[in-house]
C-alpha cells in the first residue's frame, strides 16, 4: 500500500474587485477498487457563504460553493489523504479477447455495467466519433488483435505520433487540432485515446487525477511541480476498466490517484465557475504536490 497526500492550489487574481463568486469543484478523490480516500477537506478563500458536495452522475464527488464577500483573490485549495493498494500496471488476466469480442460483447451487456458502457460509446463534445480518429485507431486494431493489446499499441503510437508541448493547444481544442500541432498535453492524448475506442465501437471514458512524478537522479523534489493529469480507460467485460496513460505510454499503476472520470473534460473541469466583477483580466495560478507519506 503507499499513502499519498495530494494539494492542489487554484488562484484567481482579478483585475477588479469581484463581487460574488459561484463556483463548482472537481478535486476530491474517488473511493474505488485498490483506492481509498482517508481524507479530504476544500478550503476556499474568502470563506463561502455557502458550500455543499454531492455525486454527479458519473458517482464523481463535486462541490458547490458561493462567495459573497468582495475580493480580488479567489484561492481554491484541495488536501486529501488516498491509500492506493493495488492498480494494474500490465496487461490483466482476460486480455486475450479479441477487439471485436469485447466489441460484440459490449453491445449486448445489460444492468448497470451495460448502461455505463453505452453511455461512453456515444459522442461528446471533445471526445467524438470521427473519420480521423477511426482511420488512426485501425493501425492498431488489426482484425483479430488481443483488444488490450491494441489498447497498449494505440498508447504507444499516440505517445511517439504527438510532442508533450502545452503551447499547441488549449482546452478548447480538437482532435483535428491536435493532429494539425502534431502535439498537446495529457488532455489532448486522453480525449484521442478515447475518440479513438469509441469511433470503432468500444466503450472510452476520461479519467482525471494525479501521477507522483520523480525527480531526476540526486535531485530533490520542487514544491509544486506536480500537475493534474488526465488518461483514458477501456472497458473489458468480465474484467471491468482498464486505465492507460497514453502521455506516459503506459497502463496506470499505483503512481496514480484517481479523482473522477465521465465522457471527457468538460465532465470533469477541476474549478469552473461564473464571476460577478467589472475587471476584464483574470490571472490563474495552479500549484499540485503529489507527496507520499
Amino acid at each position: 500500500m503507499t499513502r499519498y497526500q495530494v494539494v492542489h492550489q487554484t488562484d484567481y487574481r482579478y483585475a477588479a474587485p469581484v463581487t460574488s463568486s459561484y463556483g463548482q469543484a472537481c478535486l476530491l478523490p474517488r473511493d474505488l477498487d485498490g483506492q481509498q480516500c482517508i481524507s479530504s477537506v476544500l478550503d476556499i478563500d474568502p470563506a463561502p457563504s455557502d458550500q455543499r458536495e454531492r455525486s454527479d452522475f458519473f458517482g464523481n464527488r463535486v462541490s458547490f460553493f458561493t462567495v459573497t464577500t468582495p475580493h480580488d483573490v479567489l484561492r481554491i485549495t484541495s488536501t486529501s489523504t488516498v491509500d492506493v493498494t493495488s492498480k494494474r500496471g500490465s496487461l490483466p488476466l482476460g486480455s486475450d479477447q479479441s477487439w471485436e469480442q469485447v466489441r460484440d460483447r459490449c453491445r449486448t451487456l445489460g444492468g448497470p455495467v451495460g448502461v455505463d458502457a453505452r453511455h461512453h460509446l456515444l459522442d461528446s463534445t471533445s471526445a467524438p466519433t470521427t473519420d480521423v480518429a477511426r482511420t488512426y485507431a485501425a493501425q492498431s486494431f488489426t482484425p483479430g488483435r488481443p483488444a488490450l493489446e491494441a489498447v497498449a499499441d494505440l498508447s504507444s503510437r499516440i505517445h511517439a505520433d504527438f510532442d508533450f508541448d502545452p503551447g499547441a493547444t488549449d482546452v478548447t481544442s480538437t482532435i483535428e487540432d491536435l493532429f494539425d500541432a502534431r502535439g498537446g498535453v495529457c488532455q489532448d492524448f486522453a480525449h484521442l485515446a478515447v475518440s479513438c475506442l469509441r469511433s470503432i465501437g468500444l466503450p472510452g471514458r476520461y479519467v482525471s487525477g494525479y501521477l507522483e512524478t520523480i525527480p531526476p537522479p540526486g535531485k530533490e523534489k520542487l514544491q509544486g511541480a506536480d500537475v493534474s493529469h488526465a488518461w483514458a480507460s477501456v472497458l473489458l467485460p468480465e474484467v471491468g476498466w482498464i486505465d492507460v496513460d497514453p502521455t506516459n505510454d503506459k497502463f496506470v499503476d499505483d503512481r496514480y490517484v484517481t479523482v473522477a472520470w465521465g465522457r471527457d473534460y468538460q465532465d470533469v473541469t477541476p474549478v469552473k465557475g461564473v464571476v460577478y466583477t467589472s475587471g476584464g483580466r483574470t490571472q490563474l495560478t495552479v500549484t499540485v504536490d503529489v507527496t507520499r507519506v
